[in-house]
């Protein structure tokens, strides 16, 4: 993996447990969220996103 993949799945992942201590959201097992995590890193990338927050918001709002 490159340094760029694995920092901005770093920080949707912080950012994702940032937003679940605000949100009640229900229980999301370790593989789930690994996988949930890895598919927004990629869409993301390939998008060559700029505003990592815009995304991020974007996609807990679609949930």
């Amino acid at each position: 993996m490159n340094k760029q993949y694995i920092e901005t799945a770093l920080a949707l992942a912080r950012l994702y447990g940032i937003a679940e201590t605000l949100h009640p959201w229900d229980y999301l097992e370790n593989d789930k969220f690994v996988e949930r995590i890895q598919a927004w890193t990629d869409e993301f990338l390939s998008a060559d996103g700029t505003d990592l927050v815009s995304f991020f918001e974007s996609k807990i709002q679609a949930d």
